[in-house]
C-alpha cells in the first residue's frame, strides 16, 4: 500500500493498492503467488469530457458526476506514482473462474502456519489454496443469521460486496446461469444483522456501484438499519497495466466510469472523531483483476485507522459476499473460494 502526496503541504493524499502484491505478501508463507496473466489491462483511449457525446436517455443524474477537476486530481496523482517495474506482457490464461463452481455448503479454516489446500472431489477434483490464519464458510450470506452463533461478537473491520443488482450480471445469466450470482434487493441487504456484529470501533467497508439508485439506498437506508453512521465515500479508479485510466470520464451518467464507489462507516455510538482520518483520502487506485468483482484487499489501508484492545495484536476481520480467502478475515459466500482455484496461482517467485 502506497500513500501518494501530490503536495507535500497537503494532508490529502491517495492510496495505491497493488492488489497482486498485497495478496501475494499476504500468502509469503506459502509456496503460491497470484498469476501476472490475471492483471493485463491495455487504457482506452479517453476522450476530452466537453467532446463526449451526451446520451438521449434519461436518468437520475447523481451529484457528484466527474468533471475537469476531478480529472486534474486524478492526473496530479498519476504524476506522483511509480512507474511499473518489471511489467511484462503476460500469457493470456484460460478463464478458469467461469468453471461450474459445485462446492456444497460447507465450513473450514487453516491455522496450520501455512498454506494448505483443499480438493474439491468434485468431477474436476478442482484444488483450493486456504491461506493461513484464514477461516470460511461456503455459504450464502442469507443464511448469516444461522451462523452468528459460530462467529464472534464483533469484529474490528467488516468488508461488503454485496451483489447489488446490475445490467451485467443480468446480461450474464442470460447467456450462461452459472456465471452469474444471485442478485439482492436493497431491502434485503438491509435487513442483514449486521449491527449484531459490530462494536463501537468498528469499521465496515461497502462497495457500491454507481447506481445512484444503489447509493441512496446505502446511505439513507441500508447504513442506518445497520445502525452505521457514513464516515466517508470515495472513488475506486481503475488503472491499467501501464498505470493509466482503464477508460475514459464520462460527463454522461449512462456511459461506464473507470470506478466504483468504496463506502467507510463506523457504528453510530462510535466517539465523534473515530475514523475520521479516513476522510483523507481523496481515492484509491489500483490495477484491477480481470475477474469482476474481484476487488482489492482493503485492510492494509485501514488497519491504521482501526483502534483495537489492549494487548491485541491483530484485527479481527469479516468479509460478506467474499470470493477469495485473507489471513486475519472469516470469509463468508456463497462462491468463498471461487477465486482460490490452485489455477489462478503460480509457483512464488522473488518478483511479486
Amino acid at each position: 500500500m502506497l500513500k501518494l502526496q501530490a503536495k507535500a503541504e497537503s494532508d490529502r493524499f491517495a492510496v495505491f493498492l497493488d492488489h497482486r502484491r498485497l495478496i501475494n505478501e499476504a500468502y509469503s508463507n506459502g509456496d503460491y503467488q497470484l498469476k501476472s496473466s490475471l492483471f493485463q489491462f491495455e487504457a482506452k483511449r479517453a476522450q476530452p469530457l466537453d467532446e463526449q457525446k451526451k446520451s438521449k436517455k434519461r436518468k437520475r443524474v447523481p451529484e457528484d458526476l466527474p468533471d475537469e477537476a476531478d480529472s486534474h486530481t486524478i492526473e496530479k496523482y498519476l504524476a506522483v506514482l511509480p512507474t511499473p517495474v518489471g511489467r511484462k506482457t503476460a500469457t493470456p490464461l484460460p478463464r478458469y473462474w467461469e468453471a461450474p463452481y459445485t462446492l456444497p455448503q460447507l465450513h473450514g479454516a487453516n491455522q496450520s502456519g501455512q498454506v494448505q489446500k483443499f480438493h474439491s472431489g468434485d468431477e474436476a477434483n478442482t484444488s483450493y489454496i486456504i491461506p493461513d490464519r484464514a477461516r470460511f464458510y461456503n455459504h450464502n450470506v442469507d443464511h448469516l443469521p444461522a451462523l452468528l452463533p459460530q462467529l464472534l461478537p464483533s469484529y474490528d473491520l467488516i468488508v461488503v460486496d454485496p451483489p447489488w443488482r446490475n445490467k451485467y450480471i443480468r446480461r450474464l445469466k442470460r447467456v450462461k446461469q452459472e456465471l452469474g450470482y444471485s442478485m439482492l434487493d436493497n431491502d434485503q441487504l438491509a435487513l442483514l444483522p449486521l449491527a449484531k456484529l459490530t462494536n463501537t470501533r468498528t469499521l465496515v467497508a461497502i462497495w457500491c456501484t454507481n447506481s445512484i439508485q444503489h447509493q441512496t439506498a446505502l446511505e439513507t437506508h441500508i447504513l442506518p438499519s445497520w445502525n452505521l453512521r457514513l464516515l466517508h465515500k470515495v472513488r475506486w479508479y481503475k488503472l491499467s497495466t501501464d498505470h493509466q485510466l482503464v477508460g475514459p470520464l464520462h460527463a454522461d451518467p449512462t456511459q461506464k466510469q473507470p470506478y466504483e464507489m468504496l463506502y467507510v462507516a463506523c457504528h453510530t455510538d462510535s466517539h465523534e472523531n473515530y475514523g475520521k482520518d479516513v476522510q483523507k483520502a481523496e481515492l484509491i487506485l489500483s490495477v484491477p483483476s480481470i475477474v469482476h468483482s474481484h476487488k482489492p484487499p482493503l485492510l492494509p489501508w485501514l488497519r491504521q485507522h482501526i483502534e483495537l484492545d489492549l494487548n491485541q495484536a491483530d484485527p479481527n476481520c469479516l468479509e460478506l459476499f467474499a470470493r477469495y480467502l485473507q489471513p486475519q478475515f472469516t470469509s463468508i459466500g456463497l462462491e468463498v473460494l471461487k477465486l482460490m482455484d490452485e489455477r489462478l496461482y503460480e509457483a512464488r517467485t522473488h518478483n511479486i
